[in-house]
Parts: structure tokens; sequence; C-alpha cells
């Protein structure tokens, strides 16, 4: 009997896989035996569509079959919903831990997966950081040294990454190190394009063509002329749209709406997705020809979770640049430093941010302790709305008297929940004064009169 499929860690071999080292994965068995691709980033996906980094052309093995990663001198292979499963021996596998020299099952092939002998990675100065990006953990040098080489070419950027790992500031990067750093980076947010006014937004408009169309507009295309488009969450398109975001790309033209006259534009298109487009072509939902032409350089961000040694530069980045912005100085203690790196951020970078930017603005002082980034749960533990960004446009002290103001109604709500509303409790619980704690909780509606004494 077949064991229920599960994480399952077995190691063919007592080694573990250097991050250094090129793996190499080889179709040993089946319709593409032979076939081979040499792993020189820190992820791979194998499938029958041929847009996997290994494509084998097997009618057993689903679109994209598996994921390999490294992650930390391990070797993770896991599997991606196929249909008929991957097999380690007699074991149906969804996830496992492996050594080079491990051979797996997919659909009618074998494949293999071995340290490439014949090939050696290239050598490069390690960066910390790329941008406004640092980091020192391999899987972020890789995406530097990536984005060192793409920089300065024409290239079309596709990148992917879970919410909140920096995908718009990569695409910021690009544009700054490029010969286009002195023209528009325009942003186009997928996610929040009016259906109805979408196609005169991004292409244009003539005028008339609609209520309200005084006059001949330009759409944001156009006005990024000589720079840079980033589209975030690409993967929202509707499919009307990605056919004419296609044509933008292979003709670099634009029609406006209420015209039958091309009009030439000259831009860089950088796009960011948390969707596997890969999976979305599948199903239907998003255009193969599209995605080749935006994957030209594709780049994967690792989740913060996966680079935990990056906190502590992270923090330092982030502190110094609040400290720019507020004119102060600003510190941590080692033990908050050492609490953050044990998080395991959700919300990414984007979180970590928005914890910083709160202990910043609520320290007493200047040094940013425990207490002020743990928060008793509350916080960035704490619901989405909690551990959403601060709003830090207008003055500084209007920013901060609203960071105050959010961080008093989570403080007070736990505090209250805490003391199971005991006024006389909470007090001495927070060291505020009753009457003034009780002006506190009216303020935000929080306050019921009761016996508390």
């Amino acid at each position: 009997m077949l064991d229920k499929p599960g994480r399952t860690e077995l190691n063919t071999k007592p080694s573990s896989v250097s991050e250094s080292s090129i793996l190499r994965m080889v179709v040993t068995s089946g319709p593409s035996s032979g076939r081979a691709f040499a792993m020189v980033n820190s992820q791979a996906t194998v499938g029958r569509h041929p847009t996997n980094d290994l494509h084998i052309d097997d009618p057993l093995v689903s679109g994209v079959h598996l994921e390999v990663s490294r992650v930390g001198g391990r070797l993770r292979v896991r599997d991606a919903g196929s249909t008929n499963g991957t097999w380690l021996g007699p074991h149906r596998v969804n996830e496992v831990e492996l050594a080079a020299g491990a051979s797996l099952q997919l659909g009618g092939s074998t494949l293999s997966i071995d340290i490439d002998d014949q090939a050696a990675p290239a050598s490069r100065k390690e960066n910390e950081g790329f941008g406004n990006m640092v980091g020192r953990t391999p899987a972020m040098q890789e995406v530097f040294a990536t984005l060192e080489r793409v920089a300065q070419k024409s290239l079309t950027v596709l990148v992917l990454g879970e919410t909140g790992t920096g995908k718009e500031e990569v695409a910021r990067a690009v544009h700054a190190a490029s010969p286009r750093a002195h023209k528009p980076f325009v942003v186009i947010d997928a996610t929040a394009l009016p259906e109805t006014l979408a196609e005169a937004l991004l292409f244009g408009h003539e005028r008339g063509v609609f209520t309200g169309a005084n006059e001949r507009r330009p759409g944001l295309f156009e006005a990024a002329a000589g720079g840079t488009v980033f589209i975030d969450e690409v993967g929202e398109l509707p499919a009307a749209l990605q056919a004419k975001f296609l044509r933008v790309l292979e003709r670099l033209e634009v029609v406006r709406v209420g015209s039958a006259v091309p009009t030439k534009v000259d831009v860089r298109i950088v796009a960011a997705t948390h969707r596997d487009l890969r999976h979305e072509i599948d199903a239907g939902r998003f255009r193969e020809d599209l995605y080749y032409r935006l994957a030209q350089i594709q780049l994967r961000l690792p989740a913060l979770r996966d680079r935990a040694e990056d906190v502590p530069l992270l923090v330092a980045k982030l502190l110094a640049s609040f400290a720019s912005e507020q004119q102060r100085e600003l510190f941590i203690d080692k033990s908050a430093i050492d609490y953050l790196s044990e998080q395991s951020w959700p919300g990414n970078v984007r979180e970590l941010r928005n914890v910083l930017l709160r202990a910043a603005a609520l320290a007493t002082g200047d040094v940013i302790s425990r207490a002020d980034v743990s928060g008793e749960g509350v916080g960035f533990r704490g619901t989405r709305e909690e551990r959403e960004v601060l709003d830090l446009s207008g003055k500084f002290a209007d920013a901060k008297q609203r960071a105050i103001e959010r961080f008093e109604s989570v403080y007070l709500s736990a505090l209250v929940k805490r003391t199971g509303g005991n006024l006389s409790l909470a007090a001495r619980e927070a060291d505020v004064a009753r009457h003034h704690l009780r002006d506190l909780l009216k303020k935000r509606g929080l306050y019921a009169p009761k016996d508390d004494e």
C-alpha cells in the first residue's frame, strides 16, 4: 500500500547542497530522455508547459508539475498540484528535502538531480544592496546580481513574489540604474483600474469620445515617454486589456480610444505579480503570448521568513530612513532585533517597515525596545487593518498624531479586553491616572460605566 501523500523528508545522501553549487536536473527516462537543465538560481520549475525551466514532453506530466528550490543549503522539491503525483521510490510526496543524487518519478519520466561538476558559478563581488534593497543572504545576492546584469538593457522584467516582498522597489531600482533614469517612472496598479475607464487611462482618448472627454488626452504609456512603466499585479488584468498590453509590447505603440491611428511609445516595461502566471495560463486566465513577452527576464523575490538573517540589515536601513525623515537619531536594542528576526512576517518587508514605523513613533526617547516592537501580541500580530502601512503624508507632527491615535485605539482595546473592563485595574496596569484613562477610553468609544472598583 502506498504512503499517504504528505510532507516527507528523505535523504539519499547525508550531505547538503552548497548554495554556490550548480544543480543539474536530467531526464533519464521517458519521452524527453536526455534533456537537462543547469539550475544556477535558487528556484526552478519542471513540467510539460514550455514556460518551465525544465520542459518535459510527457502527457502524464502536469503543466507545472513540481518546483525545486534551495534554501540554506537544503534542496527542496514541492509537487505543484500535479495530476499524477511526484514519486520518490514507492512514496508519493507533496514536499520533500533531498540531497544531490536523488531520482524522482514524474508521470512516465524519471528525473535525476545531481551536482554539475562541469560548471562553476561565476564569481562576483558581494553587494549588500541594489537601489533601496538590502540583503546578504544568497537569495538576495542572486537577485542583485541579476539586476546588475539587466538594468542597462531594454528587456522586459517580470518580478514574482509574495505581497510585501518589495516588487515595486525592484522596478524603481531597475529604472534608476538604467539609461532611462532621468525620464518618468509610471506605476499602473492593475487591481485599481476602473473597468469603464481603464482603456482611456492607459492608452489615452480623443476629444468627445465619451461624456466628459472635453479634450484629447494621452494615456499613462505616453506619459512615460522615454522612461519605465511598472505594471503592478499584472496577473489581475482582464482579458481584453491583456490583448492591448501585448500590442504595446510587440509594436511599442498605443491606439487612443476614439482613434484608429497608432501612436508610437518608447517605454520599458517592468511587471509584477504574486500569482503563478503559468498556472493562470493553464487555467485560461492569462495569455501565454503576453507571458512570454513580459518574462524576458524573470525574477523571484524571496519571502522575508526565508531570509531571516537579513532582518538586522533591513532594520538598520529602515531606521536610517526614518531618522532622516524625522530629523532625529533612532536606535534599537539587541533584544528587539532578536525578536524581529524570529517572526514569520506574513506581510514581508512591508509589514516589518510598518512595525518599525509604529515603534519609532511611540518609543520613549530614541531607543526602540522589545516592548515597542512586540506590543504584547497586538500590532503586527493583530488584524490585517492593524498591519496596514501608516499614513505618512503631510507634516511630521500630523503623521505622528495619526500614528498615536491608531496606537491608542489598538492598545486600549487590548487593555480593556485583558482587564475585563475593570477601569481601576486597567489604570494600574497601564500606569495611567484613572480619570485620564477614562477620558481616553471615552474618546475612543471604549468606555462603558460599570462597577469597576
